[in-house]
């Protein structure tokens, strides 16, 4: 696996004769920190959008939930442009660096990470934006999802091809980032799931049958990955230590696809099209989501459940307060954390509303308070970073 380095550029404070900084050396210290803005900054956005959904999706509400999802929804869009513009400054000052940023890795794998958060954004108008709008937006959100659609089947058939081309990857040396660049497919397949039954009958087929083809794409590119994935660690282990929360990447993968196979089951029309001629291919089609879902979750847990572990030997000091002992600091993998589990907890809240299981309702509730905690934490030790300068 590789070090931390590789993950996410990042700047320590270097000594200095005296706190003077000349004056002409001001306008060569901004473009040096655009130069560090990277595309995996936007993992905190797609983490943020995750969390907004998740608040609006918990089992047990209670007031005001709603509207810290709808405040948290607000800042994601906030934070999202103002990287974008961060982004945009980076490349416009030194063009290079986007043709540098979209071929080397690892950097190049963070690109999907801003697709992510576009997806995100777009389930946030459906959750928190269409109760409180007019018809407008009901269109407005289809635009998006095929747009996103398009930008995102494009994206994965180039970045491939580039990663073949240019970086081609050497037997156990696959890195958890590398999940990114095949998400924004798979969450395509989450958007249909959010979005379908809201939309008119004539349009909800189309976007059924598109996001059970994207969330097919996704999976089985995961598929790919996976063994990869595993592969890595029983050659290098479990990798530096301010990177293991990265580990939690894989866990998505599974979860996502869990989420779309429900979702889109139970947007289907009935009577409606393919639906009228199979009337009770409906009824099958939520059953088989739900066995699908409920086949794959003990699977997703196992994910969980190794990269949980492997933080715990770090996170639980060792007796005597040993000089030897490594020191976990933040680095933006540490994202990894909240997006992917928020797909996890999603699919058990998806798995508990179809069986109707009280039980797997308070589980989904414990999992969704755990992660808002998580996303706190990752918030706070982001900004910390940023100002002690450990990043950027």
């Amino acid at each position: 696996m590789p070090d931390e380095e590789q993950y996410e550029p990042s700047t320590r404070n270097a000594a200095r004769p005296d706190n003077a900084e000349p004056k002409d050396q001001s306008a060569a210290k901004e473009v040096r920190l655009l130069d560090r803005f990277t595309w995996a900054n936007f993992t905190c956005t797609q983490s943020t959008g995750g969390v907004a959904i998740l608040l609006s999706e918990t089992p047990h509400q209670f007031r005001g939930l709603q509207t810290a999802g709808v405040v948290v929804f607000i800042l994601n869009l906030v934070l999202f442009v103002l990287f974008t513009i961060a982004i945009i400054c980076r490349f416009v000052q030194r063009p290079s660096n986007l043709r540098k940023s979209l071929t080397n890795p690892p950097e190049a794998y963070f690109t999907g990470s801003l697709w992510l958060s576009m997806a995100t954004i777009i389930i946030c108008m459906q959750r928190f934006g269409a109760p409180h709008a007019g018809p407008w937006i009901i269109v407005a959100i289809r635009i998006l999802f095929w747009t996103y659609a398009a930008i995102t089947l494009a994206y994965n058939i180039i970045v491939f091809v580039v990663m073949f081309v240019v970086c081609p990857l050497e037997p156990g040396t696959m890195s958890p980032p590398m999940f990114l660049m095949i998400f924004n497919a798979m969450l395509t397949g989450t958007v249909a799931s959010s979005i379908a039954a809201y939309q008119p009958l004539s349009q909800r087929m189309a976007i059924i049958v598109a996001g059970i083809a994207f969330q097919g794409l996704g999976w089985m590119l995961c598929m790919l990955f996976l063994p990869l994935f595993v592969g890595n660690m029983l050659i290098n282990g479990l990798g530096p230590v301010n990177q293991r929360p990265g580990l939690f990447i894989s866990v998505g993968s599974s979860g996502y696809t869990i989420v779309a196979l429900i979702g889109c089951a139970k947007a289907i029309p009935d009577g409606y099209g393919y639906f009228a001629k199979h009337p009770t291919a409906s009824e099958t089609l939520n059953v088989m989501a739900l066995w699908i879902g409920i086949f794959l979750w003990l699977f997703t847990f196992w994910l969980f459940a190794i990269a949980l572990l492997a933080q715990l030997p770090i996170m639980i000091p060792k007796c005597g307060n040993s000089m030897s002992q490594q020191q976990m600091s933040f680095t933006l993998p540490w994202w990894a954390i909240i997006f992917p589990n928020v797909g996890f907890t999603i699919a058990t809240i998806r798995i508990g509303e179809e069986l109707e299981s009280n039980a797997i309702a308070w589980m989904a509730t414990v999992m969704t308070m755990l992660v808002f905690a998580a996303w706190l934490m990752d918030l706070f030790l982001h900004l910390k970073s940023i100002f002690q300068r450990r990043i950027m």
